[in-house]
């Protein structure tokens, strides 16, 4: 679902009527193209002509492609940070007691799936117009890790030479695909790669086209 401001005013009215009791006003409200979170919430005090004005504005990322629950228990999320700073509560860290008190309050009698925090790994890029095909590197871990790497593709035989050389590693295959989830991955030109959760990491190759595995050529590049 593509996030607007209007979207997440009216989401904004929805919940502030069922689960805050109408109790915060409307904050300031953006989106964002944020990659390393999908909400955040900033409580900004001034003093003008010697009178202190408090202004609050939630911000939520357009950047990856999440369903619309994800994007409501992140609004929530970020309302539940709001809520403590307009009452002006204390809490012991920003995702301390009272914060994780009112998650599950809000979890259990609304049915939501607010956390914490979530895995950016897992979800992937919005779609655009352009393609490109990147060249993949997965690799499973000895410990049971599941780590994935868009490589430069004239350094594919150097990083074959380093994987031989960790023992840690169980196995490892090449894969083409033009997925955007590996938009913002850089070309790595060494052995460094992301870490996924092996479910994703399953789901995703299965999607993508082996180029070569431990054994040698599958297909040409």
């Amino acid at each position: 679902m593509e996030i607007t401001v209007a979207s997440l005013q009216e989401t904004f009215r929805k919940y502030n009527e069922e689960i805050f009791g109408n109790a915060l006003p409307m904050p300031n409200l953006r989106v964002s193209n944020a990659k390393r979170r999908l909400g955040s919430m900033h409580h900004r005090i001034q003093k003008i002509w010697g009178k202190t004005h408090r202004s609050f504005t939630i911000v939520v990322s357009n950047y990856y492609d999440v369903p619309l629950s994800l994007i409501e228990d992140t609004l929530i999320h970020e309302m539940i940070h709001y809520e403590i700073a307009y009452k002006n509560l204390k809490d012991t860290s920003a995702h301390g007691t009272l914060f994780r008190q009112r998650m599950e309050e809000i979890n259990r009698n609304y049915h939501r799936d607010i956390t914490v925090s979530k895995r950016m790994t897992d979800y992937a890029p919005r779609k655009s117009n352009q393609t490109e095909t990147y060249l993949v590197l997965a690799i499973e871990m000895n410990d049971g890790s599941h780590l994935l790497s868009s490589v430069a593709r004239t350094m594919l035989a150097d990083l074959e030479r380093q994987i031989k050389r960790v023992e840690k590693i169980r196995n490892f295959c090449w894969y083409i695909t033009q997925d955007a989830y590996f938009r913002n991955f850089p070309k790595v030109r060494t052995l460094r790669a992301r870490s996924v959760s092996a479910e994703f990491f399953t789901n995703l190759t299965a999607k993508m086209t082996l180029v070569k595995d431990k054994n040698g050529w599958v297909r040409t590049l």
